[in-house]
């Protein structure tokens, strides 16, 4: 049986600054996948002439309009 696909928040540090460190868990298949869809979405913004930040701010909005807060996402193929 595989491994699922999931990537989670390990471990959080914030500062005082405001700024802040994240360590993922992931499988090393998810990493290759999460590459993979990284470089998708900054190819189709480019064949679309749109900007990643008017992705986020979509996604961004998104979340907002939800009820429940997503703290773990299932990606790629599911087999």
């Amino acid at each position: 049986m595989s491994k699922p696909n999931i990537i989670g928040v390990e471990t959080l540090k914030e500062y005082p600054d405001g700024s802040a460190t994240y360590q993922f868990y992931m499988y090393s298949k998810c990493r290759r996948i999460l590459a993979e869809e990284g470089l998708k979405l900054v190819l189709y913004c480019a064949a679309a002439n749109m900007d990643l930040q008017s992705v986020y701010d979509f996604i961004e909005d998104h979340i907002k309009s939800e009820k429940d807060k997503l703290t773990e996402y299932e990606f790629g193929d599911p087999k």
